[in-house]
């Protein structure tokens, strides 16, 4: 399978386009900035699996942190958004705490499971609402960017392959009636 194919597959996981889809398919090969760079630091990159998991947390598979997703999130933001894009996340990371901290007196790694759920439940509607009316011209919203980011990091992994989903390391010839019973995982491609 190639990259326009993996994607292809997680923007259909997700219902919708890919911001950096372009890029992706590209190579990735876009320059860090100093702001980025800073992404890369293992506190960010705990913070980003924490907001990840909280996104897609541990049930009877793993969750997105386990996957690795919170260092999966820079690569992508470094390499693969354009430089608007990457303002906003930053900026975006940088409010959450704040957010947190005026919701619930607390910082977002202080919240409960259920308080972050709350929290991203809130931030997604606000996301979902932002791009609707988004212009073109506007950079994505950081909750959106963190949510694809977090589905295609998970769902791309080895974890989020063979664990979430079923996998079958030599798939067989195409079977459309191929049995299915309630409950099953999705096929991994």
């Amino acid at each position: 399978m190639n990259r326009r194919e993996a994607l292809q597959r997680v923007a259909m996981l997700i219902g919708g386009s890919v911001i950096g889809a372009n890029l992706f398919l590209e190579g990735c090969t876009r320059p860090a900035s100093k702001d980025v760079a800073t992404l890369f630091e293992k506190e960010k990159t705990d913070f980003l699996g924490d907001l990840a998991e909280a996104i897609l947390p541990k049930t009877s598979t793993p969750g997105a942190k386990e996957a690795g997703v919170g260092e999966f999130i820079p690569v992508m933001i470094r390499d693969c958004y354009e430089e608007a894009d990457q303002k906003a996340f930053l900026e975006g990371l940088a409010d959450v705490d704040n957010r947190a901290k005026k919701e619930f007196s607390k910082s977002f790694k202080e919240l409960s499971k259920e308080e972050q759920l709350q929290f991203v439940n809130k931030y997604d509607k606000e996301a979902a609402e932002y791009q609707k009316n988004k212009k073109e011209d506007e950079p994505n919203n950081f909750f959106h960017m963190l949510k694809q980011l977090t589905l295609t990091g998970f769902f791309t992994s080895e974890v989020g392959m063979t664990q979430a989903q079923r996998y079958v390391k030599i798939p067989g010839r195409f079977d459309g009636n191929f049995p299915y019973k309630k409950g099953d995982k999705a096929f991994a491609f």
